[in-house]
């Protein structure tokens, strides 16, 4: 599936020249290195180079082979049949087999393992495994977003016994990925080797791939431009015009499937009234938000999902009434002893900035707010577990717009922070995944983000632009629609 308005930013070169080390600078860390357990978007970035799920995701979010080298489906939607990839192997060398495959899924499954992404596996109902080859899904009901569910790092496939040595991945890894971790020094860097037998002949192309976990944005756009990294993910946005500028750099990037929110806590007053969202959603200026953050490469949200997609909502953002929001706040008449904090992240700064901007749109209508920075697997515990006013969040790497909606908005879902329940809501949501038609099931995503808008229990902020920084030498890099750097395989060092 091509999707419109997308053309991927592709570095070319001459014939590829395998080996080397190629350093590369990323923004998080990823906490954890349990795929099951994981829901952070730095540890997604990690992961991708040493698990794979049953299928992976192209350039512009189209399915190809994974762990299965093909697949079927059944003519009424409910029969998935994978064929895994012949000779593949774990990073501990023993073969895998489609009993892996169940088992990696039934994990994520178990409610016991606490695995965020267990929504994902909650309409398969049955596992079957024929033969060790193969593993034939059977689902509850048809659901068009299947194929990229089981792309997801969260349903990656590993070996039971690498678990049951160690309880957990969560310091261990032993995937089938193009990579091997050999050393994880938190807030620091990881350092992984080539897998030579991994699956897709040729690839990767460097031998040796470091990670460096460089948070800052500054420090992290110097560290390119010095070269102690060849590449850098996030290249800050207040950078863009002089990467462009620097003959030694080049940039790929541009639209990616990124989102950021104003969320509530709708257990907490004064968030349970709709009247007090709808002042807030009206006294939002977006533009001055984009401009705070990412320099001005972002484009305002209306709903959930920018226009350019397939599943995305029509129509421009408004431009936002502070007064018209001022005069409808001291109407409602806020608690004068009330005190709200203002979640975000401590560790990304267009966050931050964000959130900086967002209280600042507050005050100027009337609610005023303290800003909370919290470090990234603090901010998850919290915003996760409800103990939060409102919050400034981001998350990236949707794939269908069954993801976000459901996991963020459906009724019990784990990662609703704001535990908002609307069944019609709902129903439009098991309706979007029934049809596999993309034309059938626009106008259903669509309907469901107008009941978003409507009702405001997130308010969507603005999706930006985002690109990687390179070395001029560095060839074959493509830039995924994910904002991931799975083009990393691909990559290879133009130098003697």
């Amino acid at each position: 599936m091509t999707l419109p308005g997308f053309a991927p930013a592709i570095v070319r070169g001459a014939e590829p020249i395998p080996g080397g080390t190629l350093k590369v600078g990323v923004q998080g860390d990823p906490v954890g290195l349990d795929p099951h357990l994981s829901i952070l978007d730095a540890a997604d970035i990690v992961l991708e180079f040493i698990y794979e799920g049953l299928v992976t995701l192209g350039p512009a979010l189209e399915p190809r082979p994974g762990v299965a080298a093909e697949w079927t489906i059944s003519e009424d939607g409910l029969v998935y049949t994978f064929t895994l990839q012949p000779g593949l192997i774990f990073h501990n060398g023993r073969a895998v087999t489609s009993d892996d495959v169940r088992y990696s899924l039934e994990r994520v499954q178990n409610p016991e393992t606490g695995s965020p992404d267990i929504s994902h596996t909650a309409n398969i109902a049955a596992i079957a495994t024929p033969d060790e080859a193969t593993v034939e899904i059977t689902l509850s009901a048809p659901d068009a977003s299947f194929l990229t569910r089981v792309s997801r790092t969260g349903l990656g496939v590993v070996p039971r016994e690498t678990i049951e040595a160690n309880g957990d991945l969560q310091l261990v890894t032993d995937g089938t990925g193009p990579f091997i971790l050999e050393e994880y020094l938190p807030n620091t860097h990881l350092i992984f080797r080539r897998n030579e037998a991994y699956w897709e002949t040729g690839y990767p192309l460097v031998d040796r791939l470091e990670l460096l976990i460089i948070p800052n944005d500054t420090t992290r756009t110097t560290a390119l431009v010095t070269s102690t990294v060849d590449l850098i993910e996030q290249a800050p946005h207040k950078d863009i015009e002089s990467i462009e500028g620097n003959d030694d750099l080049k940039l790929a990037g541009g639209l990616t499937t990124n989102l950021r929110w104003l969320v509530f806590n709708l257990q907490r007053e004064p968030f349970g009234e709709l009247a007090v969202r709808q002042a807030i959603a009206q006294g939002l200026v977006r533009q001055s938000i984009i401009d705070a953050a990412v320099f001005g490469f972002g484009e305002p949200l209306l709903g959930l999902y920018p226009a350019e997609f397939w599943f995305g909502f029509p129509g421009d953002a408004p431009a936002g009434d502070p007064e018209a929001a001022a005069a409808a706040i001291a109407e409602i008449g806020l608690p004068e002893d009330l005190q709200l904090k203002l979640l975000t992240f401590a560790d990304y700064d267009f966050l931050a900035n964000s959130s900086v901007v967002v209280q600042e749109q507050l005050r100027q209508i009337g609610v005023e707010t303290e800003i909370d920075p919290q470090e990234t697997a603090t901010y998850i515990d919290n915003l996760f577990s409800g103990n939060f006013d409102l919050a400034v969040m981001g998350a990236s790497g949707y794939t269908d717009p069954s993801e976000f909606l459901t996991s963020m908005l459906g009724t019990g879902e784990f990662t609703n922070p704001g535990q908002y329940s609307n069944p019609e809501l709902d129903d439009l949501l098991a309706q979007g995944i029934a049809v596999q038609d993309p034309a059938e099931r626009a106008p259903i995503y669509q309907a469901a983000q107008q009941i978003v808008i409507d009702d405001a229990p997130v308010i969507p902020l603005f999706t930006s632009q985002t690109f990687e920084g390179l070395r001029a030498d560095i060839e074959g890099f493509q830039h995924w629609l994910t904002g991931r750097l799975t083009g990393i395989r691909y990559t290879w060092l133009n130098r003697q």
